[in-house]
């Protein structure tokens, strides 16, 4: 499943790189794209920003897979219990793509999942900010606070 999405990552990165330019590739594009393949192979979500700053691309298809591709890696970290790795990556993808509400939402993900609330309704906070739509960030502000309120009123009882 991994090879076929990264096959079908790299196909359109070659369309979109070979469109946007309207021209043969020259030596240095090419060389950017391969730098950018090469860091699609590695899986490593740091190298893939790099390669992609270096490309230019904001704004492209290939920009939503990168995004993607880091978030995804985020995840796989969240999944096997590695909260610190996974919000690096989040981190990572927050800073590359500072627009992008899917990438504060799943900062504030792994932010949650490392105790911080605080922070995390922070981050939910700007992914709606982004996309007023986003009905699980909205979602986890509201689990998040009746948490807190919960907490609070019981330790009043105390």
């Amino acid at each position: 499943m991994i090879r076929r999405r990264l096959g079908f990552a790299l196909t359109i990165l070659a369309f979109c790189a070979t469109n946007a330019l309207s021209a043969p590739i020259h030596a240095p594009q090419a060389e950017v794209i391969d730098r950018l393949a090469a860091a699609f192979a590695t899986h490593d979500p740091a190298r893939l920003a790099v390669a992609f700053h270096a490309m230019g691309a904001y704004g492209t298809p290939a920009a939503d897979i990168v995004e993607s591709s880091i978030n995804a890696n985020g995840y796989r970290h969240l999944e096997n219990s590695e909260i610190e790795a996974a919000i690096s990556v989040f981190r990572l993808n927050t800073r590359t793509f500072p627009e992008s509400a899917n990438a504060w939402d799943s900062l504030g993900e792994a932010i949650m999942a490392n105790g911080d609330h605080e922070m995390a309704i922070r981050y939910y906070r700007r992914s709606l900010d982004l996309d007023p739509e986003n009905s699980n960030a909205a979602r986890m502000i509201e689990r998040i606070t009746g948490e807190q309120q919960l907490s609070h009123a019981s330790g009043n009882k105390n």
